[in-house]
């Protein structure tokens, strides 16, 4: 099972919990595909501590809101 797969599985039992996607994937369909799956964000890897903590609160954020 895939990273997307998983998520869909996840989101019929749980979708209260955020989640976010790290993945090597930069093209924009599968950025997509990803988010209508039901992750909050998604980050590009390889990424920096600041980058991941950044969209931690983002993500925490938004789901405040």
């Amino acid at each position: 099972m895939d990273g997307h797969g998983f998520v869909k599985v996840f989101r019929q039992n749980d979708t209260s919990t955020p989640v976010i996607m790290v993945a090597a994937e930069v093209e924009r369909q599968r950025i997509v595909d990803a988010m209508k799956s039901g992750v909050n964000n998604y980050v590009v890897k390889p990424f920096t501590a600041d980058t991941l903590s950044a969209t931690i609160k983002q993500t925490s954020d938004e789901i405040a809101v």
